[in-house]
């Protein structure tokens, strides 16, 4: 538990560095965030201390004899068979469940800000490799044209082509406007400009270090010992309740010298309640609910990080072939480069080929951004 309450405070000190990219809105809304949970397990933690009463009484009784009478008083329980440590105990687990709940929520903010970063990132790329198609389209259109006007190609053919232009310069319109919508969605969380945000360089986590620093696992392991806390105090509810009661005083009348007093003794309270068995079954099975949840989240982040890694590599493999197009690319451009310089070849045939060559490297490119995108959230989901 030591070694959770570490990293806790590992992961809330690094995460602070990391919000300087959030707006200053955020960071005051995260700082008031945390001086609450701060304030709270005051609270929780000395809940069980009772108030000290003073009390001050003047009045005057059916003989029109004015009193006096001043007091100090407490009663305090002083043992509820475990209860009170484990009020103590519930106050400082509470926070450590209410501190990594600020961290993930933190950690998600900061996900939601890098993953619009790298969404423009794949809209730049998008755009690039449009304007390349645009370009090969463009030069396809200028050949069927010559085809056309020589009697070779029909109407449709170049109409065809005329159309897959046309398309192209609509999706170059729908991407500038998807990486402006998200230049400005990512607003919301920066005033930094996208391109002045330094991007960490993620790498793949080892699965054991993974799922033992996940933060949905650590959640769910504090929130196991925070119901079984909840659970103890609310036994200590229904047990006997030994009690401390002291009180001292000044008193005066007309009629009596003033005079000090005071009183002490204890007071064993034994509650009786009709429904006293249900409320402790229902705060058991919320406990055993909890022991459940996290053998199942256990489960859980095997499946996302055995998804993760799978998607990996499919990208890992979608690069292995674009490298070998992309080699492919090279051979044909020597030879068509050499056949240009004999004239068999025009320059058009160059440029396609090096178009296409092209796309297929922002092809890596982006591949590369999208395995980044899911490292990321590996990296969102983990304590370091």
């Amino acid at each position: 538990m030591k070694k959770l309450y570490f990293l806790v405070l590992l992961a809330s000190s690094i995460v602070a560095e990391e919000t300087e990219v959030l707006t200053q809105t955020r960071q005051d809304i995260i700082k008031l965030q945390k001086e609450q949970i701060d304030e709270k397990e005051q609270v929780n933690k000395y809940d069980w201390i009772t108030d000290i009463n003073l009390n001050a009484n003047l009045y005057n009784n059916q003989d029109t004899k004015e009193n006096e009478n001043y007091s100090i008083s407490l009663s305090q329980d002083i043992f509820k068979f475990g209860g009170i440590s484990a009020q103590i105990d519930y106050a400082k687990e509470l926070k450590r469940l209410e501190d990594l709940d600020l961290t993930i929520n933190t950690k998600e903010d900061l996900n939601t800000l890098y993953n619009y970063i790298l969404d423009i990132k794949l809209n730049e790329i998008s755009i690039k490799q449009n304007i390349l198609n645009i370009k090969n389209a463009q030069i396809g259109i200028e050949e069927k044209k010559s085809e056309y006007k020589a009697g070779e190609l029909s109407i449709s053919d170049l109409n065809d082509a005329i159309m897959t232009k046309n398309n192209l310069r609509e999706t170059y319109e729908t991407l500038l406007l998807t990486k402006q919508k998200n230049v400005n969605a990512l607003k919301k969380y920066t005033d930094i400009n996208y391109d002045q945000i330094p991007l960490p360089n993620f790498t793949l986590i080892e699965e054991k270090d993974y799922i033992q620093n996940s933060t949905a696992i650590q959640y769910a392991t504090i929130n196991k010992e925070v119901t079984h806390l909840s659970y103890a105090m609310k036994k200590s509810e229904y047990l006997p309740t030994l009690s401390l009661n002291t009180q001292y005083g000044y008193k005066k009348s007309e009629v009596e010298q003033g005079d000090e007093y005071y009183e002490y003794g204890l007071n064993l309270t034994v509650p009786l309640n009709f429904t006293s068995l249900n409320d402790i079954t229902q705060s058991k099975l919320e406990y055993l609910t909890t022991k459940k949840e996290l053998e199942q989240q256990l489960n859980d982040e095997k499946a996302v990080y055995d998804e993760v890694v799978m998607s990996i590599q499919s990208y890992q493999a979608k690069i292995k072939l674009a490298k070998e197009d992309i080699k492919l690319y090279n051979d044909l451009l020597l030879v068509n480069i050499e056949e240009y310089k004999a004239g068999y070849k025009t320059q058009d045939d160059i440029t396609i080929l090096e178009n296409s060559q092209n796309i297929r490297k922002l092809d890596i490119n982006g591949y590369e951004v999208n395995i980044q995108k899911l490292l990321l959230t590996l990296h969102t989901k983990n304590l370091i």
